[in-house]
């Protein structure tokens, strides 16, 4: 099998000749210190890119070394962007603040803009502008040329942050939670201001790369560790309904299978999620409380996709030994790989500290435990 005939099976609930691997993603890549430590392990001598703060675009020497199935297509950087004229600082297309503190390998939100908005602030402000032909230039023939010259399987991750998600980084994440319960006219007001700008942006995208892609990604963080971020009655009554009008809108937009990435304890929502069309859950945070993979996949494994889970982030892959990533892999494949229905990747982006070694062994390992019709 080829990689877009592999991954096809595999989201198709069929078993394909091995486990599809994933690596690149905006929540599914690694991160520039951990990768710059790995090529001088693996002796190449490619310059980094990073295709968002300090989230590489692996080249593509490691991501043939390692069997990656799955190649991104993203746009490019609006024309019309905010300056702020220092390296640690960055305005992004929607007006907020980032910093990146000194030794620190993250940018924190420094500033909020909505944080003290009204509902005429929503009318007011300044929200990016869908049609800049920055991001969409040369996109088609990007697509079309992996399409047609390759064969991996083509994976769109053009907005970042979904509707709850950005509403919070908007308006602050205490102010937005207290919106949900003191506010709800307000905070659904914001939701569907950003799903609107998303459908545009999604529009645009599609009219581009829609006919090539396998995967169109949304991302949308709902749990904590411990739990949900909100009651599930309130993420029915308020979140649901947005989400589903913008994932609803990409599906009929192209055939491409929908893939959420939210972190956390998400099992009370997995049902919901499924009704309202997500094909693909990302990351398996098996950290999380109720997110043990072999009761998922017994309990969800025929209407949904794993996209993830394959070695735990946290604590596994950074701190354990090449032989305890070996374990993990090989424990989390066979939870999760029966029956088709999983992609491999680690829970989330590989971190800043992880040693190349473990690295290499999590890739070996799926490699070698990761072959349907194998002992």
């Amino acid at each position: 099998m080829n990689s877009r005939e592999r991954l096809t099976a595999a989201l198709s609930h069929k078993e394909p000749d091995r486990v599809p691997v994933d690596l690149g993603g905006l929540a599914t890549t690694i991160e520039l210190e951990a990768y710059k430590s790995l090529v001088r392990h693996l002796k190449i001598d490619v310059p980094p890119t990073c295709f968002r703060q300090f989230h590489v675009a692996p080249d593509e020497s490691v991501l043939q070394l390692f069997g990656v199935d799955t190649r991104y297509v993203r746009p490019g950087p609006a024309d019309k962007r905010y300056e702020t004229g220092s390296a640690d600082r960055v305005i992004d297309d929607w007006g907020v603040e980032w910093y990146n503190p000194p030794s620190s390998y993250y940018y924190d939100i420094s500033s909020s803009p909505l944080q003290d908005a009204s509902m005429q602030g929503l009318r007011s402000y300044k929200w990016p502008e869908p049609d800049d032909p920055g991001r969409f230039r040369g996109l088609a023939d990007r697509a079309r040329d992996l399409y047609e010259n390759t064969q991996y399987a083509l994976v769109a991750d053009p907005v970042g942050s979904g509707v709850f998600e950005q509403a919070w980084i908007l308006r602050g994440l205490e102010n937005f939670l207290v919106d949900l319960m003191l506010n709800p006219s307000f905070a659904s007001a914001l939701m569907e201001r950003i799903a609107d700008v998303h459908i545009a942006l999604w529009d645009n995208y599609l009219d581009a790369v829609g006919e090539y892609i396998q995967v169109a990604v949304v991302i949308d963080d709902l749990g904590t560790e411990e739990s949900l971020m909100m009651s599930p009655d309130t993420y029915r009554r308020l979140v649901k309904p947005v989400q589903s009008r913008v994932w609803s809108h990409i599906k009929s937009r192209t055939d491409a299978a929908l893939f959420l990435h939210s972190c956390g304890a998400i099992a009370p929502l997995i049902p919901d999620l499924i009704e309202i069309g997500v094909d693909i859950i990302n990351p398996v945070q098996v950290s999380a409380k109720g997110m043990d993979p072999a009761q998922l996949k017994q309990r969800f494994g025929d209407e949904i996709v794993f996209w993830g889970g394959g070695c735990d982030t946290q604590q596994v892959l950074p701190y354990g030994s090449a032989d305890d990533v070996r374990n993990e892999v090989a424990t989390r494949v066979a939870q999760l790989s029966p029956g088709g229905g999983f992609v491999f990747c680690q829970v989330h982006n590989i971190q800043p500290d992880v040693p190349p070694e473990n690295i290499v062994a999590m890739y070996q390992a799926v490699a070698d435990y990761g072959r349907y019709g194998e002992d």
